[in-house]
């Protein structure tokens, strides 16, 4: 079997790195370039010999020689405006485009108010399939990926199965969600240094979040419900890691054995979710647990007619780079844990 060719743009940053790092394991794809807007070397972000040897292969060029040097897939894990830009020319030129900004993940809404920037392609944005598996069906005919955005895929992987089953009042949403430092990327700033997030636990964009139009609209398109949620965001002192307590009202007549099931018929042969009770899976609320893997953990208590769940991911990898080999995976008609099952929690 030919070997499908990739590319990693934007390869130094955290999304990019775990991105190259898959795809370099991946049985059935070959990653021959990298790019950056700096001179690096991919073997020296990583620290096991086989990498190292598999990653000294990768030609690791600025981002001068993309269109140069095009693959059969693309992968961009640049700024938002980066991506808009390049993407119309790589698949003019017959290419792939597995897109892990949030540059056409909005249909509906206002690029500008969110983003910061006004979006000059309207029609691409139309077509771009949102990839969030297990919801999103077979890619075989897609051109461009837009990777969902990390606390939206913890927070819609929580929430679809209970608004699909109908068992949530949808105006009582409200979302709690925390992350690891590493969402914020590399780029340097005051309020990401080590003595400014150690021991704290600091809300930021209250309101402003550019995931909650996305979280909105994805839900609304898999399962046809609309959500006035609530949503804060705070950046916890580690590393990786998402954790999203999602809190609503249970129509009357829920049981707790009701919610177990939604879950388990969303998702039915997914192998990268696991969901129980709080009670009888702690482990399952741990991010130790679920950091390193491309795993989503979902949890649920129902107590008085309320519904606690709580849903931990990886930020880097179900949140960027390995719902991106996902996508890729669905694109070629692959199993969508292909590449996947080798990776374990860091702890």
């Amino acid at each position: 079997m030919k070997k499908i060719t990739c590319s990693v743009v934007g390869a130094r940053g955290y999304s990019g790195i775990e991105t190259a790092r898959l795809l370099l394991q991946h049985p059935n794809v070959r990653l021959t370039h990298c790019f950056a807007t700096s001179d690096f070397e991919l073997g020296s972000f990583f620290g096991s010999a086989s990498l190292i040897e598999k990653a000294n292969s990768v030609q690791c060029l600025p981002d001068s020689e993309i269109l140069k040097n095009l693959t059969d897939v693309v992968f961009l894990a640049t700024p938002a405006e980066t991506s808009l830009s390049l993407a119309p020319k790589i698949i003019a030129a017959g290419k792939k485009v597995i897109d892990l900004s949030g540059a056409f993940r909005l249909k509906n809404n206002d690029y500008k108010k969110w983003y910061g920037f006004e979006h000059d392609n309207k029609d691409l944005l139309a077509t771009a399939e949102y990839g969030l598996s297990p919801w999103a069906g077979p890619a075989g005919k897609t051109k461009l990926v837009a990777n969902p955005g990390c606390y939206a895929t913890a927070i819609t992987m929580a929430l679809a199965p209970l608004l699909k089953a109908g068992l949530i009042e949808e105006s009582s949403v409200v979302v709690d969600a925390k992350s690891g430092t590493s969402g914020a990327g590399k780029k340097a700033s005051e309020n990401m240094l080590f003595t400014e997030v150690d021991g704290e636990c600091l809300p930021y964009k209250v309101g402003k979040h550019q995931h909650y139009p996305e979280i909105v609209e994805a839900l609304e398109m898999l399962t046809g419900k609309k959500v006035d949620l609530h949503l804060t965001t705070s950046l916890l002192p580690t590393r990786r890691g998402i954790i999203a307590g999602v809190y609503a009202k249970v129509k009357a007549g829920v049981s707790l054995d009701k919610v177990e099931s939604a879950f388990a018929e969303s998702y039915h042969g997914y192998a990268l979710v696991r969901h129980g009770t709080v009670t009888k899976n702690p482990n399952l609320l741990s991010l130790k647990k679920v950091v390193g893997t491309g795993e989503t953990h979902i949890s649920y208590e129902l107590e008085g007619g309320r519904l606690y769940v709580f849903s931990c991911i990886d930020n880097l990898l179900k949140g960027a780079a390995s719902q991106a080999v996902e996508n890729l995976n669905r694109i070629f008609d692959f199993p969508v844990s292909t590449g996947l099952t080798q990776l374990e929690a860091l702890t």
